[in-house]
Order: C-alpha cells, then sequence, then structure tokens
C-alpha cells in the first residue's frame, strides 16, 4: 500500500482541528446583574451588607462610616431593612445609631436621646424627616435601582471576571441619577470612579467607589460588600411598649441642649441615610 505524502497528510490534520475547533461550543455570555438582582427579590428573603466610606479634605483628619445591616425583598425591592451606623463626630467622639425603616416609619435607637424609663426607639414617619423609602449607603450609585445598576454595567470601561470597571464624569453622573444620595447632591459631585464584582449568578458582591468634590479637596471613599443574597430576612418592628414619638420627645425636653442632641442624631441620619429603592 502506498502511503500519503506528507503534506496531504498535514492537510487533513488541520482540517481535522479546525473542523473540531468550529464545532467548540460558543463561550456562554455573562450573567446580566439586573436581572439577577430583580430576581432577587423575593419577599422573605434579603440580603446583608457592610459598608466603609472614609471622608478627606485637606487639613483635616480622615472621617469613617460605617454601616452594617440587612436588607428584607419584597416582590419589587426592598420593603424594609434594619441598619446599624457608627460614625466619629469632629472631636474624635465615636456615635452609633441603629436605624430601622418598616412599613414608612423610621425608628431611631440611640443614646443621644433622652428617654422616658422603658423606652428605647424614637419613631418618626419617613415623610415627616423627607426620608421615604430611604436605604443607607454612602455610596454615589444604588444597585438597588435597575437605572443605576444598567449604568454600572452597560458604561463599564473594563468586564473581566465579573468585575466591572469605570467612570462617570460630572454629566454622565447627572444624567444617570447617580450622587443624590449623597451629602453634596449631583451638582457639586465632579464624578467618580468604581468597580463593581458579581458572582456566577451576576449578584453585585463588592462595590467600591473613588469620587472627588471641588470643596477643599474633599474626597470620598466608599466600599461596600453585599453577603447572603437570598438568606432569610424577616425585619419587624421594635415593640409599641419601648418606642416613644418623635413629637413627644420634642415637647416633653425640648431645649437647647436637646436641640443640640437633635441636630446630632439628624446628623448620623442624613449621614446613614441614601438613594430611594424602586
Amino acid at each position: 500500500m502506498k502511503k500519503a505524502p506528507a503534506a496531504a497528510t498535514a492537510a487533513a490534520t488541520l482540517l481535522a482541528a479546525t473542523t473540531l475547533l468550529g464545532a467548540a461550543p460558543a463561550q456562554a455570555a455573562a450573567p446580566d446583574p439586573v436581572r439577577a438582582v430583580r430576581n432577587a427579590y423575593t419577599p422573605g428573603h434579603g440580603v446583608k451588607f457592610s459598608e466603609v466610606m472614609t471622608m478627606k479634605s485637606k487639613g483635616s483628619k480622615p472621617q469613617h462610616l460605617k454601616i452594617t445591616g440587612t436588607y428584607e425583598f419584597g416582590a419589587s425591592g426592598i420593603i424594609a431593612y434594619d441598619v446599624t451606623a457608627r460614625t466619629t463626630s469632629k472631636s474624635g467622639k465615636p456615635r452609633t445609631m441603629r436605624i430601622l425603616w418598616k412599613e414608612h416609619r423610621v425608628y431611631m435607637y440611640t443614646n443621644d436621646f433622652d428617654l422616658p424609663e422603658g423606652k428605647k426607639w424614637v419613631v418618626v414617619d419617613d415623610d415627616d424627616l423627607s426620608l421615604s423609602e430611604l436605604t443607607p449607603s454612602s455610596q454615589p450609585a444604588d444597585i438597588f435601582q435597575p437605572g443605576q445598576l444598567k449604568s454600572l454595567v452597560s458604561r463599564a470601561g473594563s468586564v473581566r471576571d465579573g468585575v466591572y470597571r469605570g467612570t462617570f464624569g460630572y454629566e454622565q453622573a447627572r444624567k444617570a441619577g447617580f450622587g443624590r444620595n449623597t451629602g453634596f447632591g449631583p451638582a457639586l459631585m465632579t464624578g467618580f470612579s468604581y468597580r463593581m464584582s458579581t458572582d456566577a449568578a451576576g449578584l453585585p458582591t463588592r462595590l467600591r467607589t473613588d469620587r472627588q468634590y471641588p470643596i477643599r479637596g474633599l474626597q470620598e471613599y466608599s466600599d461596600t460588600r453585599y453577603i447572603g443574597w437570598g438568606q432569610t430576612a424577616w425585619i419587624t418592628a421594635p415593640p409599641e411598649k419601648e418606642v416613644e414619638d418623635l413629637e413627644e420627645v420634642m415637647d416633653s425636653t425640648f431645649d437647647e441642649t436637646f436641640d443640640e442632641t437633635l441636630q446630632k442624631v439628624l446628623e448620623i441620619a442624613e449621614d446613614a441615610l441614601a438613594s430611594r429603592p424602586k
């Protein structure tokens, strides 16, 4: 039997390899974080989070805000949360507040209030503080708002192994609605850079942002981790016997000292409460 010429053998081998390569399945598309978060909205379930925000400005010591807690989901978004915010005042004294939002009422637990015996919480309707449906975060972007999460995904300059990296200038950030949950608002935020990590299902696991403001070289860094998507989450309001209405507290103890205390409490709430879930 005659042997096939070497050139013919090489050509056959190349053809076989090409056929095999062409038959290889196409690489699966990366999961969509917007759809993944939307699919996570199951009543009775939620996600935990932990966040650290550092604020720096020229001539001042860095200030830190730490927020930890749980979001409870309904069929279309966040319906309740229970968080603890820890921050330091300008004097360096640590301050802590627990904030619970349930059924459009904001409950605040802090030692800054002088409450009657047996009372532990101060409650106020969220509309009275213009805090309706707010979620606590120092991030300029809210991953629980589909439009903002979509912007983070679609405008990423780099996507690799589930990590989205990008930047937003002032005008881009304004159009996307970013910055509304910061103390300075979108008008003063010059923009921000971000890195969002997602898991195999597309759910965000970490969001880190770096933003600057044209105010004494002010910079803010926020690092948020989302833990345990889909875990059971049932948040309940405090017992009524432990709750005092904010108006009652003001009526009974309103003086200069209380006014200063109230301002401190609202400063913590303002720092801790942020973007609106849809």
